[in-house]
């Protein structure tokens, strides 16, 4: 498909630009330029934005709990177990919760997530039918997690090997760490590393750290250039965090929303508004080994909003990342891969009958418990 996008603001890789046109064709971002009619490009098939809007990347989160989307606020306030709920989830109750929280995440502006659910390919599923880029995390050591992930890791992996889904790990118990590092300097794939478990030497650049400014071995990670994962809301920081160029981590986050999180630390003065906007783009792109989705070339993964009246308001150009942080709602437009899946508001690829599917079952969930309460 030929797509036109123009734009009051556009955030490439390293620049802000201003007035400009974004021409994708097929699942390339062929030319970004001050003129609205390309030469070679009459025949565009779509033609979206305009001064008042901001065309952004795509927002990654490097890791995500999908299935449990629809129960963060019963289990932060501590009213519901995690690990019960999940002990009693079907996979066909995965699919359709992880649905809701995807549905959630485009049109939050997120194109890329980590799932580090049970069933994982159930999840991917679910993601892909709503149009985000998924990447599968095996869990090591993890609260749920196969008995063999050894075998979980290489049939995953070579089953989706050659395609948009990556498969990484998750370590979350140091006695696996030797082995998890070592499959993964085999197969180049990224390692999440849990909060409980410290970094040491041995570990490569290519780890990401969760927990942000809460862990103790902050020194080390900075030292060798390894990768730091954080979630402003909840991780208490008494320092910046912009010189370890973290990315953003939605966890089970009560919002579920890049641009709050990242709002939070900007507020709080852990990043800088340019560091915020890396957080959840540029830095977890890098942390992931993807490539930045706005610039010549790459496969574009981007959201288009239109700010023009309150509370999305104003379009300051010379303040573009507060503008793009502050003053942006829900997407007009998400395009994956070259692909529409987002348009007015709305995905493209799933509708109400989704939700009220999914909503049995959180019905039947609430059902159950109440009937174990008496």
């Amino acid at each position: 498909m030929r797509i036109q996008i123009n734009a009051g603001l556009a955030f490439e890789r390293s620049s802000v630009l201003r007035n400009v046109s974004i021409y994708i064709e097929g699942s390339k971002v062929v030319s970004i330029s001050k003129s609205r009619d390309e030469e070679g490009f009459e025949d565009v098939e779509l033609v979206l934005g305009g001064r008042e809007r901001i065309v952004s990347p795509g927002f990654v989160s490097t890791h995500t709990l999908l299935s449990l989307y629809p129960f963060r606020y019963s289990i932060v306030s501590g009213h519901e177990n995690a690990n019960d709920l999940i002990s009693s989830m079907t996979q066909n109750d995965v699919y359709h919760l992880s649905l809701l929280g995807a549905y959630h995440l485009l049109r939050s502006g997120v194109t890329t997530a980590v799932t580090a659910d049970p069933f994982p390919e159930t999840v991917a599923r679910a993601m892909m039918k709503v149009g985000i880029r998924p990447i599968i995390s095996v869990n090591v050591g993890c609260n749920w997690g196969p008995s063999d992930w050894k075998r979980e890791f290489n049939v995953l992996n070579e089953r989706w090997k050659g395609g948009d889904t990556k498969v990484i790990l998750k370590l979350c118990d140091p006695e696996y760490a030797e082995e998890v590092i070592a499959l993964s300097q085999e197969t180049k794939v990224p390692v999440l590393v849990d909060r409980i478990v410290n970094v040491t030497n041995k570990f490569p650049p290519t780890v990401i750290a969760m927990g942000g400014g809460s862990r103790s071995d902050l020194s080390l990670i900075k030292d060798r250039r390894m990768g730091l994962s954080f979630l402003p809301s909840v991780e208490v920081c008494k320092f910046t965090l912009g010189s370890y160029s973290p990315s953003l981590s939605l966890d089970l986050s009560l919002r579920f929303d890049p641009r709050m999180e990242v709002g939070y630390a900007v507020s709080r003065l852990l990043l800088t508004p340019d560091q915020a906007l890396r957080a959840i783009s540029l830095w977890g792109y890098e942390q992931l080994s993807m490539r930045y989705p706005l610039e010549l070339g790459s496969t574009p993964d981007l959201v288009v909003y239109q700010v023009n009246e309150p509370p999305y308001f104003p379009l300051d150009f010379s303040s573009p990342y507060e503008t793009l942080i502050f003053s942006t709602g829900i997407p007009e437009t998400v395009i994956v891969g070259g692909e529409p899946v987002l348009d007015g508001g709305s995905p493209l690829n799933v509708g109400m009958k989704d939700i009220e599917e999914a909503q049995e079952i959180i019905d039947e969930f609430r059902k159950t418990k109440s009937l174990e309460k008496g």
